[in-house]
């Protein structure tokens, strides 16, 4: 009897072999040979699944994505616009391993989405979709009078999700200088701005 073969799961595997490397020797150095070393599979095994570089890239990319959209459906429904945007921009921020290693692969990402177009347009879609919720949730609450004086839904969610990323990048180079409180701080004190 033949062998089922999962081929999601093997591409998902595949991923997270990308992720280990990324993490560990950076992005420069996830090529298709050494994706295979750290998978176990052979080279030829993984390009039937991804044929360029640039392919298995993209979609460890978005699998990095989709775990995180998972994360946030899984929050539930906190009571008031505030508290639901405050739970976003946590569970953006790098405040565990998951979270650490998730965030430092897609910031490792971004120096070469500037330059594949493949990679930039997957970025970008992701980037767009995340700042179309939390602008959406914004607007809900401006609706309700929730937010102060001349916020503009779409430029206050963009300036949090670059906040965000700020503080990953900085928390990851000196996680001792730039605290996870420090950081859970920082998109409060932003909140506080935004929200009356």
């Amino acid at each position: 009897m033949p062998k089922v073969v999962d081929h999601e799961e093997r591409r998902r595997e595949l991923a997270e072999a990308v992720w280990r490397i990324v993490q560990r020797d950076g992005i420069d150095h996830a090529s298709v040979r050494a994706v295979a070393a750290e998978s176990g599979w052979s080279s030829g095994s993984l390009r039937h699944y991804f044929p360029t570089q640039d392919a298995l890239l993209g979609f460890a990319m978005e699998l990095a994505y989709r775990r995180f959209l998972t994360r946030l459906e899984k929050i539930g429904t906190p009571v008031g616009n505030r508290e639901l945007v405050k739970a976003i921009a946590h569970e953006m921020l790098a405040l565990d391993d998951e979270r650490r290693v998730e965030a430092a692969v897609l910031l490792s990402f971004l120096p070469r989405a500037m330059v594949e177009p493949s990679l930039h347009e997957l970025e970008r879609y992701g980037t767009r979709q995340l700042y179309g919720e939390v602008a959406r949730i914004l607007a809900a609450a401006q609706a309700a009078g929730e937010l102060r004086e001349g916020v503009v839904p779409m430029k206050a969610a963009r300036r949090l999700i670059v906040l965000v990323d700020g503080l990953n990048i900085h928390h990851g180079l000196g996680p001792d200088e730039l605290t996870a409180d420090d950081m859970v701080e920082a998109v409060d004190e932003q909140l506080d701005a935004l929200f009356a």
